[in-house]
């Protein structure tokens, strides 16, 4: 369970709950709607479960902090010459209970959202909706609810594989006010498993669409909590799950970007690596405005934060990754990331979570560390070979850890890669721009790989313990 300051929260604001954005199938009920009225009809509960998904687009989500201090804190970004402040405390590794990562309201906001839906599609009495149409919004919501729980745990809590009986996150099954106490990191990653192998079993190959989102795999797919689960397997060393839940995905319809249409697909709709996303777009609920994640990565908005040398130095020269990063002419020597270049504008992306290429890297890395049946050269060669590149004649970890940096970068992932591998945070003194930052290399384990949880959510539930350390 949750802070009641969330749980008031969701409860505020039923009304954003059931939607308001306009990619979304929605349409606001009066104020004086209780959640059961809301809820009392297969339409109710379509519309409950897309705005559950409308928080993942919060400029503290994945619109844009949880990606930015990821790869910020990893060593793939650095404060740009032309930086405004923002971020700062999380480039220095300072962050305390006043300034830290803020996903946690909107990710709590999707889990309840999610667990409203699940508990009141079990009082649906209607002969005339399908069951398999019923089990589609469930398995959506599961996977929404294990998404929300596995970003939580990663972000607050130290690595399951290094911790895995230390402070978790609380986990939220049903909303309800109340006080309540963080789980291990065991705990909340056994719920994860559980929520997605349930979600699997009621999901459809195929994402539901609406019609009106512009991006199917911005809804779950059967695919998309199987890519999950391969990535939760990746993080709890489950080496044989991780390697076959990633074959699964696969061998489904996904097509690797290759050299001739890398360049073109970034933040667009139709992308065929792609196998869930979040859909961006001016106006709906969330948008994050002048903060979403494209205009903190251009240089020509607020370009707060640029590529380190120390990313850059990965790529061969031929490289087609390469052709999504960008200078400036009054920065020269300072590049920045290009993967979020906007649909209609700059401000306004998909933002992919899960792709077929980190499935490969997943059962590559999977082979390395156990007897897989999976031949990790192989997988490490297709990525190379779709980008440009000659293949290899040999692969170690050490090379998948380098390969998930260049394939991945800017998309939410290094700093994890670093705690759930053991591997501490080593940066060019050269590169830091902010000169109070003593903080240059991070060593592991260290109380700072769990994020401070937020002041105002420890203030208002008094079971919640802090991090130690802040």
């Amino acid at each position: 369970m949750k802070s009641t300051k969330v749980l008031y929260t969701g409860f505020a604001i039923l009304t954003a709950m059931l939607g308001s954005c306009e990619d979304f199938l929605t349409r606001t009920p009066p104020l004086e709607t209780t959640i059961q009225d809301a809820l009392n009809t297969y339409e109710g509960l379509v519309s409950a479960t897309n705005a559950a998904y409308a928080p993942l687009y919060s400029s503290e989500w994945y619109g844009r902090g949880f990606v930015v201090i990821c790869d910020l804190k990893g060593g793939n970004g650095k404060a740009s010459p032309i930086n405004t402040g923002r971020f700062r405390y999380d480039y220095t590794w300072t962050n305390n209970d006043s300034y830290t990562s803020n996903v946690w309201a909107p990710a709590y906001q999707t889990i309840t959202r999610a667990c409203n839906v699940l508990e009141y599609i079990e009082k649906l009495d209607d002969p005339l909706v399908d069951a398999a149409d019923l089990n589609q919004l469930k398995g959506e919501c599961l996977f929404l609810r294990a998404l929300g729980h596995f970003d939580l745990v990663r972000m607050y809590a130290q690595s399951f594989t290094s911790q895995p009986q230390s402070l978790g996150v609380p986990i939220i099954t049903k909303t309800e006010i109340s006080y309540p106490e963080r789980s291990s990191v065991e705990a909340v990653f056994n719920q994860i498993v559980s929520d997605l192998e349930n979600s699997i079993s009621m999901l459809g190959e195929n994402p539901r669409s609406d019609g009106t989102n512009g991006s199917s795999r911005a809804y779950a797919s059967k695919y998309a909590a199987i890519a999950l689960m391969a990535k939760v397997s990746l993080y709890m060393g489950k080496w044989q799950d991780a390697s076959d839940y990633a074959t699964d995905v696969i061998n489904g319809d996904f097509i690797l970007y290759n050299a001739s249409n890398y360049a073109d697909i970034w933040g667009q709709n139709g992308q065929s690596e792609v196998v869930f996303e979040v859909f961006g777009k001016d106006g709906q609920e969330y948008y994050p405005g002048f903060d979403e994640i494209g205009y903190i990565f251009y240089p020509y908005g607020y370009g707060d934060i640029c590529a380190t040398n120390n990313l850059l130095g990965l790529y061969e020269a031929n490289d087609v990754r390469l052709t999504v990063f960008m200078g400036h002419p009054d920065y020269p020597g300072f590049t920045w990331p290009a993967k979020y270049p906007g649909k209609n504008h700059i401000r306004e992306n998909n933002i992919p979570i899960l792709r077929l290429s980190e499935m490969y890297l997943i059962r590559a890395e999977a082979a390395l560390n156990h007897s897989t049946g999976q031949n990790a050269l192989e997988d490490y060669n297709m990525i190379r070979t779709n980008r440009g590149l000659e293949p290899a004649v040999s692969v170690s970890l050490y090379d998948i850890y380098d390969e998930r940096r260049r394939e991945l970068c800017f998309e939410g992932n290094q700093l994890w890669d670093l705690s759930r591998t053991g591997r501490g945070l080593e940066r060019d003194p050269e590169e830091i721009l902010i000169s109070e930052s003593d903080n240059i290399n991070i060593a592991f384990p260290d109380y700072r790989w769990a994020m401070p949880i937020p002041a105002r959510e420890t203030d208002a539930n008094k079971n919640l313990e802090p991090n130690p350390g802040y």
